[in-house]
């Protein structure tokens, strides 16, 4: 399972970057939380080079939201374009296939909305696993449905697992299968955390300090 870096917060990219992290996502909220206007984001995290890189259109219409596509694509054809599941998002995934773009359809919480999405031609599926938690439903089991019937049919469809809210939705996220996981800087820090490792180089720093090189 690969890691992307959900945030538009730069000194936490570059930090992710900086730890072995592939990818960068956002969405409108961060882009707002850190003021800054989503082409001039989008153009930042290029010049990144990070191996993923998605951009979220909005609109009311297939048509606005496609306008938009075309111009992230100016910036970099290989952007991937993520939209919101909804019809008009189901209608734009099948437009933007015809046309050559990648698409990653998000707010994904259940398998219907999984297998419409996977027959509209999105190339990626942001499964949202805490908010299902919240909302009463199990998260972690639909996630691994989702990945089954993507596995059983032999779908090219890769799965990032999304909301993650903690150390155990990351661990079960990689044992199920999932292809990424989009997580936030808080949480990518603490999982890099461990009292095992911590007093392990202790331990070798101590011993290394009396037979230096």
């Amino acid at each position: 399972m690969k890691f992307l870096i959900d945030t538009a917060n730069k000194n936490h990219i570059e930090h992710a970057l900086s730890l072995g992290i592939v990818g960068i996502t956002s969405n409108p909220s961060m882009y707002a939380k850190e003021k800054t206007g989503i082409l001039d984001f989008i153009k930042y995290a290029n010049s990144l080079n990070a191996e993923i890189l998605t951009c979220e259109v909005m609109g009311d219409s297939v048509e606005e939201m496609y306008q938009q596509a075309l111009k992230i694509r100016q910036v970099n054809e290989d952007i991937i374009i993520k939209i919101n599941f909804s019809e008009n998002g189901l209608e734009l995934a099948k437009k933007l296939k015809l046309d050559g773009f990648k698409t990653a359809m998000t707010l994904i919480f259940n398998v219907n909305q999984a297998t419409l999405a996977i027959n509209s031609g999105a190339d990626y599926l942001f499964f949202f696993i805490g908010r299902n938690d919240e909302n009463g439903y199990d998260g972690l089991l639909n996630l691994k449905n989702i990945l089954d019937i993507i596995k059983n049919k032999s779908y090219n469809t890769k799965v990032v697992a999304a909301s993650i809210k903690n150390v155990h939705q990351l661990e079960q996220a990689s044992i199920l299968g999932a292809d990424y996981v989009a997580i936030p800087y808080d949480l990518l820090i603490k999982a890099t955390k461990s009292d095992l490792a911590f007093n392990g180089e202790k331990t070798f720093i101590e011993d290394f300090n009396k037979y230096r090189f």
